[in-house]
């Protein structure tokens, strides 16, 4: 009898770990979101690196000191870990040695009390094609994500690929967002109602991947809040009662 008990224990125990791996599992979060990088090349642009079927050859910078690529995940997460992948294109992927990871939770070039950690660094040798994965231990909810290479020159980075796993999460509370007047979302992932642009901001702040949103006063209640999780999604219109409000420092 104990041997049973035992058993349907040891079952019972398997079944919830399954469950809990299925529940807990992340996903890729950076895949689709906007990439930018220290310098732009035509050929390799920010965006390859988020796209697993130019890993061979990735992105590349052009020479700089230090040179970076970055992906605003558009969202607020929990990272889980990141894996930068080397190339396999030639000899690029020595280009990709000693390079950092960091996750922010601001852009950096538009905040002053951005948070930072630091992930983990790409060892002195590379193989092509190799996978450097970084557990981060951020304890505020991430939206970027930044590979950099420095040294005593001007240097390329040379990235394969990035994955970035993790959860949605709760934005900042504390956000400021700025308006601009005779704009509307143009494509919105949420048009609900709200009684104030506030009401709308609040909307908004509730779901993890909403960057920016729409209010007008006079629009169908039903229709009056667009929200949107989509860099550059607003457009000028005639109607005067539109504004959009764009998340800039937090």
């Amino acid at each position: 009898m104990s041997s049973l008990v035992v058993l349907l224990c040891a079952v019972l125990y398997t079944s919830v770990t399954r469950l809990h791996n299925i529940y807990v599992h992340s996903e890729n979060i950076s895949k689709g979101k906007d990439a930018k990088q220290s310098s732009a090349h035509p050929t390799y642009p920010a965006s390859k690196a988020l796209d697993k079927a130019h890993a061979s050859s990735g992105s590349l910078t052009n020479q700089g000191n230090p040179s970076w690529w970055e992906v605003d995940l558009r969202g607020y997460f929990n990272i889980n870990n990141i894996t930068v992948t080397a190339t396999s294109y030639s000899n690029s992927y020595n280009h990709m040695k000693n390079a950092y990871v960091e996750v922010m939770d601001k852009d950096v070039s538009l905040c002053s009390d951005v948070q930072v950690v630091w992930c983990g660094a790409v060892s002195s040798t590379v193989a092509a094609g190799e996978d450097f994965t970084f557990t981060c231990n951020a304890t505020f909810p991430v939206r970027f994500v930044r590979v950099t290479r420095r040294s005593t020159s001007r240097i390329h980075l040379w990235i394969g690929h990035v994955d970035v796993q993790g959860e949605g999460t709760t934005k900042p509370y504390r956000s400021y967002y700025k308006p601009s007047k005779n704009k509307k979302v143009s494509e919105p992932f949420l048009t609900t109602s709200a009684m104030t642009a506030g009401d709308c901001g609040i909307v908004c702040h509730q779901h993890h991947s909403c960057i920016d949103f729409s209010y007008s006063a006079t629009a169908p209640t039903d229709e009056n809040c667009l929200l949107t999780d989509k860099a550059l999604s607003a457009h000028h219109v005639n109607d005067t009662s539109w504004t959009t409000y764009t998340i800039t420092c937090l």
